[in-house]
């Protein structure tokens, strides 16, 4: 920074012409103006203004000199520009990492509309169920679902991934409609199994504000939602899945949901997720906007609460 005064203060001198009216303009002392310059002649080893008692002329070595200066304070005055745009017009890339099938199914097909409304904005988007370490990997901002934020992520919370429990038409034409939780261990059932553990989710509902856990022992057993969904609407059994998943086949009728009575209120939390930072950039900025403004839609639409 020392440096930097130090050629701010030999450009204003040379620029004046004089000692003095670039103190004057500098707001310091002609002798602390003439002190600086001639410390950093000293430092460079050549002269680089030419004094007489009426004016200050530049020397060979100093017009060369001022030149490069010039180029470097206005490539700093363009970083500085650059920098403060970044702050308020969306530039540059975003990196996103959405939840593998809320992503899929719900933000994906937006994201054009997106990148059309912020075209100097590129996007780098992946898809995991894991909570990657955003400084580390130089993720902007992820999607996730069920994830509370730790001290290094800010979260803005978006809707509820309430759960629903559906099957299809055919499947209970064939084996009937059960009307108590109970029953459904006497009818055949899909799950999803997690892929670290093979373990199968507990099933949830609600009875009079208590909650009811059934442990199924589903014959069918997917680390997939969506080809859990692609199995139910084929007839394969009763399902308990997140409402967002099966919302477009209960819209089309190729789903029905059953126990309705018994839905538990219980649910997930969709939120954005993004690193601490003081300022945050225009480009995070809007995307939190934009999935605020999607999730109103989602909610208007019954896929999520």
């Amino acid at each position: 920074m020392d440096k930097l005064k130090s050629l701010m203060i030999f450009m204003r001198s040379a620029q004046c012409g004089s000692f003095s009216e670039a103190a004057r303009q500098l707001g310091m002392a002609p002798s602390a103006v003439s002190r600086a310059v001639l410390r950093l002649e000293d430092q460079l080893g050549v002269r680089l203004l030419g004094r007489t008692t009426r004016s200050l002329t530049l020397t060979e070595d100093g017009n060369r000199f001022y030149q490069r200066c010039q180029q470097i304070i206005n490539d700093l005055s363009e970083a500085e520009l650059e920098v403060k745009r970044s702050q308020s017009i969306p530039s540059g890339t975003l990196r996103i990492d959405l939840s593998n099938t809320f992503g899929k199914m719900h933000i994906a097909p937006t994201l054009l509309q997106f990148a059309t409304q912020y075209p100097d904005l590129k996007l780098n988007v992946s898809f995991s169920d894991r909570l990657s370490d955003l400084i580390e990997e130089g993720i902007d901002a992820t999607v996730r679902i069920g994830i509370s934020s730790d001290s290094s992520l800010i979260m803005h919370y978006l809707a509820t991934a309430r759960y629903i429990t559906c099957a299809s038409p055919s499947y209970l034409a064939q084996y009937g409609m059960p009307t108590t939780p109970i029953e459904l261990l006497q009818h055949r059932t899909v799950n999803f199994i997690y892929p670290q553990t093979r373990q199968e989710p507990i099933w949830k509902f609600e009875q009079e504000g208590k909650i009811i856990d059934l442990a199924v022992d589903s014959y069918l057993r997917f680390d997939d939602s969506e080809v859990i969904l692609a199995a139910v609407i084929q007839g394969a059994g009763v399902v308990q899945l997140p409402k967002f998943i099966a919302a477009k086949a209960i819209a089309r009728g190729n789903l029905q949901p059953i126990l309705q009575s018994y839905a538990t209120q219980v649910g997930l939390p969709i939120a954005v997720l993004y690193p601490q930072k003081r300022y945050l950039s225009a480009k995070v900025r809007v995307f939190v906007e934009f999935m605020t403004k999607l999730a109103v839609a989602l909610k208007q639409a019954d896929v999520v609460d």
